[in-house]
């Protein structure tokens, strides 16, 4: 069953294509000889973070398998959870991805060691869009504080980490001067980007 895409507060891209697409990103991130990709990865996720420029905030499509979602809320919430049954699912959602999925700007991206975000710390603020599922997967919709100047990023998402040793997360970054693709795992769990802004087309440019 395909899922129609919820809109952001602005347009942002369809992301129907990303869960089918996860091989084809990991043989990507092969040939980039990532240190995530050493072994054949069974257990991934998906996510497209776009940049708003006009807003300056992230927004964030993540793509999940349910089973694997019900299990690491369960962990979160120390109880059995059914995600058909369960009251305040998005809540509970967020309450995870908010603990495993940052975005925090820095100065200098490799000064600090990499560590879990909480729900404590203002990079892991998120305003929750909401979610769709089916037995396959689940869409996780979200939106990260960010700033309409460019700057210096730190993403990190470890999502599933607890689950799985051998999860990959991939991830696209778009809306800046030029896409990005990334992958995550527990060898390597945070990257390091610049927001820019597109190039203006010039006279000519906008006549072709």
């Amino acid at each position: 069953m395909n899922l129609a895409v919820p809109r952001f507060s602005r347009p942002v891209p369809r992301f129907s294509r990303l869960c089918a697409t996860a091989f084809a990103l990991f043989v990507v991130s092969i040939l980039s000889f990532n240190p995530c990709v050493a072994s054949h990865p069974f257990h991934v996720s998906s996510a497209e973070v776009n940049w708003n420029s006009k807003s300056g905030n992230f927004e964030v499509a993540l793509c999940v398998w349910p089973a694997d979602l019900e299990k690491a809320i369960a962990r979160q919430q120390t109880k059995a959870i059914d995600l058909d049954k369960v009251d305040e699912l998005d809540e509970l959602m967020k309450q995870y991805v908010a603990s495993r999925f940052s975005v925090r700007q820095t100065i200098d991206s490799t000064a600090q060691p990499a560590r879990e975000a909480t729900a404590d710390d203002k990079s892991a603020d998120i305003r929750w869009v909401g979610h769709e599922m089916d037995l396959q997967k689940a869409w996780l919709y979200f939106e990260i504080p960010g700033d309409q100047q460019t700057g210096q990023w730190e993403i990190q998402n470890r999502v599933f980490f607890e689950l799985n040793e051998d999860q990959v997360n991939h991830m696209k970054l778009t809306g800046s001067s030029k896409p990005e693709s990334f992958s995550h795992c527990k060898a390597k769990a945070r990257t390091g980007f610049a927001t820019k802004l597109p190039a203006k087309k010039t006279a000519n440019q906008r006549l072709r």
